[in-house]
């Protein structure tokens, strides 16, 4: 039996090709996909997602008994597989086919051979839809892709049109220097924009029936480390102050903060108090240093993906912790069996803290979470912290201080 909101969104969808599933993490996107993949016609289904997440899908289909011819292909192997992508071109040929984009953010960049390829298959199928557990207000920078992989006349615009018509330019110059450009979505005709995605997107957030409890623990950075910071700091600012480009700067300032081998071992001493816990960490180097500290799992970028399977396997029937990079553990794992997190280190990347958070807090987690955030003395950690409260990443945050033009001011007293 469907939930109310999965209900909703079949009965939007069952009657169209192609549509949006912007479910949050955890509502169950994916057995509605299931259920409007069997009320078609289709008799070949492709799914596309994360290589990582593959497994994890596949139970899902099988838990939901699709009984129609499918493949699942990971959006890795898409583009690095020419032969991959050769078979597929012959195999769709005469098959009424349904696409499924699963985690739909990894096709918004048009210039990648992964969406190239996507888009020639696309094009030859009968239905399309889109799973997304990040809300539409979050990815109004590439909607377009999105909506054009479903259908171009959705949008019926080219990029350019698009932009010209969504978006503002703001620039930004310093004396001397040559000015920097950024396209801010504008609210002029946002509503408009709405009205014509509107008929092929369903949105749902997660209301979540247990309870959940946050802290905090602050860790101080070492000596050497506040040395490496400060250092780090002042080339910042004095970037700042010319109008040079200063991303790259701020990743630098964020890995000082959480390279800390102080921090790692004291993160460490309080995790092995703690029965089942997953710990996310952003650096791989971070994640093994904790992990050697403790009796644990451990899945980074270069675990094979068999072998995460086995260690997940292990970990629920295991009190030990499991300690993974967020670039590794956010998408698509399916971990309710345990109730706490632990974030060893955060990221701009707001989204990955909310794919995280959405591997324990799902449909069928009967046990209150815990959360745990290992903070910093050092201002780069508030600074990503409240941004990410404001469900911002760093470019948004830029552009805001640059339209308001105190960057180097904002910067300075929060840094």
């Amino acid at each position: 039996m469907l939930t109310f909101n999965q209900q909703q969104a079949f009965d939007k969808f069952k009657k169209l090709k192609v549509g949006a599933l912007f479910m949050k993490q955890g509502t169950g996107k994916t057995r509605v996909a299931l259920e409007l993949i069997k009320s078609t016609d289709s008799n070949l289904v492709l799914f596309f997602c994360p290589y990582s997440t593959k497994n994890n899908l596949q139970d899902e289909i099988d838990k939901w008994c699709l009984n129609i011819d499918h493949r699942i292909i990971g959006y890795e192997t898409l583009s690095s597989s020419d032969k991959t992508y050769v078979e597929l071109l012959k195999e769709i040929e005469n098959k009424k086919l349904f696409i499924v984009a699963d985690e739909s953010i990894f096709i918004k960049n048009d210039e990648t051979k992964r969406y190239k390829r996507l888009m020639s298959i696309a094009r030859m199928s009968e239905y399309r839809l889109i799973l997304n557990g990040t809300p539409l207000t979050k990815n109004e920078w590439d909607i377009y892709n999105q909506m054009n992989f479903l259908s171009d006349k959705i949008i019926n615009m080219s990029k350019q049109e698009f932009l010209n018509v969504f978006f503002k330019k703001i620039s930004y110059k310093k004396a001397g220097q040559r000015a920097r450009e950024f396209y801010k979505l504008s609210d002029v005709n946002i509503d408009y924009l709405h009205k014509l995605i509107a008929p092929y997107i369903f949105e749902c957030d997660f209301k979540f029936d247990k309870n959940e409890y946050t802290q905090y623990i602050k860790i101080w950075a070492s000596n050497d480390n506040k040395e490496d910071y400060n250092a780090k700091k002042q080339r910042l600012l004095s970037s700042l102050s010319r109008g040079e480009s200063i991303i790259e700067q701020f990743q630098n300032l964020a890995f000082s903060c959480f390279s800390d081998e102080k921090r790692h071992k004291e993160i460490a001493e309080y995790v092995k108090r703690k029965n089942q816990i997953i710990v996310f960490c952003t650096l791989v180097s971070e994640a093994e240093n904790i992990s050697k500290e403790l009796n644990c799992y451990l899945i980074a970028g270069d675990t094979p993906l068999n072998k995460r399977s086995e260690i997940i396997e292990n970990f629920k029937n295991d009190n030990k912790a499991l300690v993974m990079t967020l670039g590794t553990g956010a998408y698509g794992l399916n971990l309710q069996f345990c109730n706490k997190i632990a974030f060893s280190s955060i990221t701009f990347d707001y989204s990955k803290t909310e794919q995280a958070i959405s591997r324990i807090k799902r449909i069928g987690q009967n046990k209150d979470i815990e959360y745990t955030y290992f903070t910093s003395d050092l201002g780069i950690f508030n600074m990503i912290f409240e941004n990410n409260k404001r469900k911002r990443d760093l470019k948004e945050l830029l552009i805001d201080k640059i339209k308001e033009n105190n960057i180097c001011d904002y910067f300075t007293s929060n840094l």
